[in-house]
């Protein structure tokens, strides 16, 4: 019986092999090449494009499997008109080295400090998408010469922020962590059906104008590296990228524009809290968008990226 039992474990995670082989390869043979730069950073090489000339803008998309600097691709060459702009893809995402390591806030603090300080080689005007503003936020408070504007693109709640990582958490990143069950159930979280119905229930305030370009551009950020996203999920999904802003934001003294998307949930008591935190925080409202208004109105999110940016010079 005992025989038996193994016999049939082993074909069944042989089996699992063959399944996860497959969607590996066939990602891979989709994926198109897109030309860019490589930044070898000491925890993994970072893929960025970079384009346009003058003051350096960097963009940073939201920090999860499915996205990636291409969230940017329609924003990029409206602000590299005057600009000289840089999107990377974050570690653990897109065609960035996906590392495996339990991924936390303070990782991308670090990784954003030395993107600045080693690519952009100067003080940037940064626009961070997502939980990444707490991240630019943490980074400027503990070096001020890394920016000169911030405009962060509807930021997590600060409740939200609070879950810290529990007993679940720590199982969730030994299941992810397993050579073949692990990434078999990664690529099951992020099938198509579910990336679908990421963009279409969570990014777009009209699902109708989700494309499936976007769809599928988000399926190869999340497939690219072998199943390597599965590191970044586990971590996210813990908590494990949970930080408390509260007193870099309090004690912030840099130009701050918070833009905030009209649909997004909990959109008011965000803006609400942010700016009880530091009056000196400037807001602005981006009309029937919802979490990613780089993808679903990149025209307007460009426009808006360099009003901001011209209001504050002139002050």
């Amino acid at each position: 019986m005992k025989k038996t039992f193994l016999k049939l474990s082993a074909a069944s995670i042989g089996a699992l092999h063959c399944v996860n082989k497959y969607i590996d390869n066939s990602v891979s043979n989709n994926t198109k090449k897109i030309a860019g730069k490589k930044y070898c950073w000491k925890n993994g090489n970072i893929f960025y494009r970079v384009a346009g000339k003058g003051e350096p803008v960097l963009l940073l998309h939201n920090l999860n499997v499915f996205c990636s600097e291409n969230d940017w691709n329609q924003v990029l060459p409206l602000l590299a008109e005057t600009n000289r702009v840089y999107t990377p893809d974050l570690i653990g995402c897109g065609r960035s080295d996906k590392p495996s390591e339990t991924y936390t806030g303070y990782f991308y603090v670090q990784m954003i400090t030395d993107f600045v300080k080693n690519v952009i080689g100067e003080r940037t005007t940064v626009v961070a998408s997502g939980i990444n503003a707490v991240y630019v936020m943490m980074a400027n408070s503990l070096d001020e010469d890394l920016f000169d504007q911030i405009i962060l693109i509807n930021p997590p709640s600060l409740s939200s922020l609070k879950k810290m990582p529990d007993q679940h958490s720590k199982i969730l990143l030994r299941l992810f962590g397993l050579p073949v069950i692990g990434k078999t159930c990664y690529y099951i979280a992020v099938n198509k059906t579910n990336t679908e119905d990421y963009f279409s229930e969570k990014v777009f305030f009209n699902p109708f104008q989700v494309k499936q370009q976007t769809v599928k551009a988000g399926y190869q950020a999340a497939h690219t590296g072998n199943g390597g996203g599965r590191y970044l999920f586990a971590s996210l999904e813990g908590g494990y990228l949970n930080a408390d802003p509260t007193e870099v934001i309090r004690k912030n003294n840099k130009n701050v524009t918070l833009v905030v998307s009209e649909h997004l949930p909990g959109a008011r008591e965000i803006t609400e809290k942010y700016m009880a935190l530091n009056d000196s925080i400037q807001t602005c409202t981006l009309k029937n968008t919802k979490m990613l208004p780089e993808l679903e109105a990149p025209e307007l999110v460009a426009t808006t990226i360099k009003k901001i940016m011209d209001k504050c010079e002139n002050i």
